[in-house]
């Protein structure tokens, strides 16, 4: 498996290529600017999939145009989520220059513990993190947790938007915790991709 960290325009959020050198397909987390993607193709590969960690604008602008290009692609996202991307206000692109709605219907809802086949033997988990905003989901593929905005090294998660909640962080927070091990990488929603010291993973944020 491989990783591909693309840093998007708008307020620097991050889109992530996983890829395998066996197949000709990929998947996305989050979605910003889609050049970037396709720059970082090769021309017979194809996005399946893409995975929203949340819905606010920053991780999804670029959706409309994704499924332009790849009308097959599948958007994995939590209840919540769904909601955001038809919703200009739960996604908060009605506070800035250009509002976003979702023009797609291909939506699959993910729930705790859902596990996805990206290739073979290889899956994605996903884990419900709230907090940050509602529809927040961190996901587990092999030692790497994409954790959006519920989680960024450094960095104290803000709770304060529409949709955050600061007693559910917490908890969150908690979750990602359990799900840290020794060679853990942490790709978040903004930055860059870090391992975590298992032993005193607090002394990241």
């Amino acid at each position: 498996m491989n990783i591909i960290r693309i840093e998007n325009p708008i307020f620097t959020s991050n889109t992530y290529i996983i890829s395998s050198e066996k197949h000709n397909w990929v998947w996305l987390v989050d979605i910003g600017g889609v050049d970037g993607v396709i720059n970082s193709l090769s021309k017979d590969s194809m996005v399946r999939g893409v995975f929203i960690t949340h819905s606010h604008f920053d991780h999804i602008y670029g959706i409309n145009k994704l499924i332009d290009t790849f009308p097959e692609c599948i958007v994995f996202t939590s209840v919540e989520g769904k909601k955001g991307l038809y919703s200009e206000k739960l996604n908060l692109s009605f506070y800035h220059d250009e509002p976003i709605v979702f023009e797609g219907s291909n939506v699959q809802i993910l729930h705790e513990n859902d596990k996805i086949e990206l290739f073979e033997n290889c899956f994605l988990e996903t884990i419900q993190t709230p907090g940050h905003d509602w529809s927040c989901l961190t996901f587990k593929v092999d030692n790497c947790l994409f954790t959006g905005d519920s989680f960024i090294p450094n960095v104290k998660v803000v709770t304060k938007l529409k949709g955050g909640n600061k007693e559910e962080n917490i908890k969150s927070l908690a979750k990602i915790m359990s799900n840290i091990c020794e060679n853990s990488i942490i790709c978040p929603g903004h930055g860059e991709m870090s391992k975590i010291d298992a032993l005193n993973p607090l002394s990241c944020y």
